[in-house]
């Protein structure tokens, strides 16, 4: 991604107050590549109870460039608002309650949880700048415990044929509510997606579509809009991927997704893409009741509703 923004007073520094000549605005750009590597578990507990967590260590490479209004190349050495860096650090991880119903061929998910205050955080940036002091923008966590929601409702048509469709729309939204000790109050962050999927080959190969609504809510520090303005926004994603089901329960995943739409007047970045490659399984950790070994006879192949889940009991 990509984004640029004129530099202006106050957020020039101290030369913004004096009383000789103010600095000359110029124009910022900065690149950044981000990736995450992300582990999610989930343990169920009951048929309709499970424990989920995720933890996550993003590396975000940062390279800044300037010109001047005019698109004249500049050079800033030592400049105290962006720097040429890579930065690896773990996010707020999360721990979340699914509660799940099954009706036939329709599936319903509520989660409710929080992220934890784990990541690295930072003084206030644009009070640093005034002063002309060096800061950070980047950010790793939010300082704050956030409540988490989540929704997920799933309809399996054509369950059991050759070729099972699955559509579903889901969501979650993270809540922050107060500010943390640095005066920073992370923005209220919204998803919303709609996924179709169908299924080939004995469910070995899923491809799907989707279509995902992101709303970013306001950043406040110390109370107050940062000086670049107001950051809401509102982006309309569009994802397609491929899922392979390579050896029993085990899975990966392709998906890539391309923003088609900002329906928000914010500044915003100019995105390339985003990718992700995932590998799932499932196993038991141990036998209920309804799972203990049978007498004797032939295996017993059982198929959960829907095609979600397949096992072999012996």
């Amino acid at each position: 991604m990509s984004v640029s923004h004129v530099a202006d007073c106050p957020d020039l520094g101290p030369a913004c107050y004096g009383a000789g000549p103010k600095p000359t605005p110029y124009n910022h750009h900065i690149d950044q590549v981000i990736a995450e590597t992300v582990l999610d578990a989930s343990l169920g507990l009951t048929p309709w109870l499970a424990v989920e967590t995720r933890f996550s260590l993003r590396v975000a490479d940062v390279s800044p460039s300037y010109s001047e209004l005019d698109g004249t190349p500049k050079e800033v050495p030592d400049d105290i608002h962006h720097h040429d860096e890579t930065l690896v650090d773990p996010t707020d991880p999360w721990l979340l309650a699914r509660l799940g119903h099954v009706h036939d061929d329709l599936v319903g998910v509520l989660r409710l949880g929080l992220s934890f205050p784990v990541g690295r955080t930072e003084p206030d940036p644009y009070a640093l700048g005034r002063e002309g002091e060096w800061h950070q923008h980047l950010q790793a966590g939010t300082g704050t415990f956030v409540p988490i929601v989540g929704f997920g409702l799933s309809y399996f048509a054509a369950a059991q044929s050759k070729t099972p469709v699955t559509v579903g729309v889901s969501g979650i939204g993270f809540l922050n509510a107060y500010e943390n000790a640095e005066g920073y109050r992370a923005p209220v962050r919204v998803y919303a997606t709609s996924r179709a999927a169908i299924s080939f080959l004995d469910r070995v190969l899923t491809p799907f579509v989707d279509v995902t609504l992101a709303h970013e809510g306001e950043e406040y520090w110390q109370g107050e809009v940062g000086l670049e303005g107001s950051n809401i926004r509102t982006e309309l994603y569009l994802g397609a991927g491929l899922g392979w089901r390579f050896y029993e329960q085990w899975s990966v995943d392709l998906t890539t997704r391309a923003r088609v739409a900002t329906l928000t007047d914010a500044p915003t970045f100019t995105t390339y893409g985003l990718f992700s490659l995932g590998l799932s399984t499932s196993f038991d950790l141990w036998d209920t009741s309804d799972e203990s070994p049978a007498p004797s006879g032939p295996p017993i192949v059982e198929e959960r509703k829907g095609g979600v889940v397949e096992f072999e009991k012996k």
